[in-house]
């Protein structure tokens, strides 16, 4: 029996709140899509600003599982005036649904969400059982915080834990880790719960560079280096244009291909054609099959600052591409090295590229590499982990046998 009490319908009602998107947006469409609608019933406070073409594609789809409420005041910036305006809708939508639990989502979410909950009137007033917080990278760790704004965050975090959250699921270990070293609460409030994707079949390396518009412009055969990633500062697309120039130096028979967009974009491309390798470098923009079409790839590269658990890396492995990736974060407990891929320090072109090359000239057999996918990141797992600490019931880690809060 559930250590919830349900409401009359047998459901447990689930309120979501959601700032940030990439990672953190798929994150929820899989949580929303993905939960059993006979066992709960759900509504998703998410925000507009910073809404991506993933997202948007998926909110139909979302919207026959859940309830969904846009809020364009749940914005990223510093804003008291749209902070406090998110924070009376929230705290309104808690009156009114009156959720068994509530589960934040990126940082400004958690402090948002959270503190909705206590000026509410604490938990006992709104019928709130549980809270729950998915950081996706804490605001704390992003290298453009710094000083006195930094250690606000840190002390935010360490308030809104400690006084009204329940558990912390942890994208990665790193992640984990990173609270702990800021003392944000009690270890045992932190469980790490990997991303997962459903396995779904991925097209063949023909048909992926048919898709990709890109037969008969890389010529059959030809190793491909390949990226599917928004071209932001986090993702470090010019130290990745660093790797690929030297690869192509060393091997000049080597493709590279770019999915996705940004800002940097126009930089980058100016970069290939001042280099002499515009004609190895090719832009597919942004699309909404990236996820299937990294099966064109024989190596993938990913040069992140920083991650939480990048989902780009974990579709590389359900198509049993290796990975290139730098020693961060996320990135570190998702390639293992010899295994599925091998990592190289942040900021490194030439040992980027030595590991690229190297990945290249000495091929992993592509169902070791998606083994590693069907072991740790398979969304079935991810969801199951999820529910059960919804629920409330007890629950066994298959991965160290160690018992843990369901």
């Amino acid at each position: 029996m559930s250590c919830l009490q349900m409401k009359n319908d047998g459901k447990i009602r689930v309120l979501i709140i959601q700032e940030a998107m990439g990672g953190c947006g798929r994150h929820v469409v899989d949580l929303v899509n993905g939960l059993d609608p006979l066992r709960f019933e759900i509504t998703v406070i998410y925000g507009t600003s910073r809404m991506d073409d993933y997202y948007r594609a998926a909110l139909p789809g979302m919207s026959q599982h859940a309830h969904m409420i846009p809020c364009s005041d749940l914005v990223r910036d510093i804003s008291p005036k749209h902070e406090l305006r998110a924070l009376r809708t929230v705290a309104r939508v808690i009156r009114e649904f009156k959720p068994d639990v509530v589960h934040c989502h990126s940082s400004k979410a958690g402090v948002i969400g959270r503190a909705a909950v206590l000026l509410g009137g604490g938990r006992r007033m709104n019928g709130v059982r549980r809270v729950f917080y998915t950081p996706h990278a804490y605001s704390f760790q992003a290298p453009e915080f710094s000083g006195v704004k930094r250690a606000v965050f840190v002390v935010l975090e360490r308030r809104m834990s400690r006084r009204v959250t329940d558990m912390t699921f942890n994208v990665s270990a790193g992640e984990r880790q990173a609270s702990l070293v800021e003392r944000i609460d009690d270890p045992a409030k932190f469980e790490v719960v990997y991303n997962g994707i459903a396995d779904e079949p991925v097209p063949s390396r023909a048909e992926a560079m048919r898709l990709l518009g890109l037969d008969g412009v890389i010529p059959d055969g030809a190793p491909v280096v390949g990226v599917t990633a928004r071209l932001v500062e986090q993702k470090d697309p010019m130290t990745s244009l660093a790797v690929v120039r030297k690869v192509i130096s060393i091997r000049p028979d080597v493709h590279v291909v770019y999915v996705g967009d940004g800002p940097y974009e126009d930089e980058m491309k100016r970069y290939c054609a001042d280099h002499g390798i515009a004609d190895r470098v090719h832009f597919a923009g942004y699309r909404t099959d990236a996820e299937h079409v990294v099966s064109a790839f024989d190596v993938y590269l990913l040069t992140s600052l920083y991650e939480g658990m990048p989902y780009s890396l974990v579709e590389a492995l359900r198509a049993g591409v290796p990975i290139a990736a730098t020693d961060t974060a996320g990135n570190d407990e998702i390639v293992q090295p010899g295994v599925n891929g091998m990592l190289f320090p942040v900021g490194d072109p030439a040992a980027g590229a030595d590991v690229v090359i190297d990945l290249l000239d000495h091929p992993m057999p592509a169902d070791q590499v998606r083994r590693t996918y069907l072991e740790r990141f398979t969304v079935d797992r991810m969801l199951d982990r999820i529910a059960a600490h919804y629920v409330g019931e007890p629950m066994t880690d298959d991965t160290d046998g160690k018992e843990t809060a369901r």
